[in-house]
């Protein structure tokens, strides 16, 4: 009776890791895409350079007054803990260099 209760905290605490794993990655990931659309950069070439480093992630952006600001949203995957947090929203500024 006891290895099922096991087994669905171990599963619990492996997709909370993993939650935060993709927390950190996309974080740093939107303060990069930001930083660079805030110096000219194109958007295409954002988008293609976030793909390539995260291909699950969904880049979105704008233009909040002096502010550029980049938000990236994943799906935590399949597992216990989804039906509480199914995805992981991360929104990065910087001020505008233009």
């Amino acid at each position: 009776m006891v290895l099922p209760a096991i087994v669905l905290v171990l599963g619990v605490c492996l997709q909370a890791v993993g939650a935060l794993g993709i927390q950190l990655t996309n974080s740093s990931l939107a303060r990069q895409a930001a930083r660079e659309l805030s110096r000219g950069v194109d958007i295409t070439l954002v988008n293609t350079s976030m793909a390539k480093a995260n291909p699950r992630a969904t880049l979105r952006h704008s233009h909040e007054g002096e502010l550029v600001c980049v938000s990236l949203v994943q799906s935590t995957g399949v597992g216990p803990l989804s039906w509480v947090l199914s995805e992981v929203h991360v929104r990065e500024c910087v001020i505008n260099a233009q």
